[in-house]
């Protein structure tokens, strides 16, 4: 999956839901005015709300790559990252040295002009093993 599709995923999941909470809140509406009971609507509208509340966040906290949880890895010891995620598809950790590791994410074949490289998502690291930094890039030398 590149970050296209990721793009579009984001998209059409925060279309999706807010047209779920526009119509619910819409009826709402609707059933106010002529003074009908409102309870499934409500319970869709409260519904609709925090469903795109918990994507609101997904988002903020996966924002480099869907798989990885930035707010996880930023701030953790490589260690506890290496622990959770797997071993490292790139680099290694050395420990009293500053570095950088990565795991693979996707290959760029894509349509619009695509760059054929392997994608990694990227994790910087202190001398103390801290992560201070992630990103997304495409193999070294390519």
């Amino acid at each position: 999956m590149n970050s296209w599709d990721m793009v579009f995923l984001y998209l059409g999941a925060l279309l999706l839901l807010s047209g779920i909470l526009l119509a619910s809140l819409i009826i709402l509406i609707i059933k106010a005015v002529k003074k009908l009971p409102k309870k499934a609507a409500a319970i869709t509208s409260v519904i609709s709300a925090v469903v795109l509340v918990a994507e609101a966040v997904f988002i903020a906290t996966h924002s480099t790559y869907i798989r990885y949880n930035d707010a996880f890895v930023l701030g953790s010891s490589i260690t506890e990252v290496e622990k959770f995620y797997g071993a490292f598809d790139t680099g290694s950790y050395r420990q009293g040295n500053s570095g950088e590791v990565g795991y693979y994410i996707y290959t760029d074949n894509g349509p619009i002009m695509p760059d054929h490289l392997d994608h990694y998502y990227y994790i910087c690291y202190d001398e103390n093993g801290i992560v201070h930094k992630v990103y997304d890039g495409s193999q070294r030398g390519g």
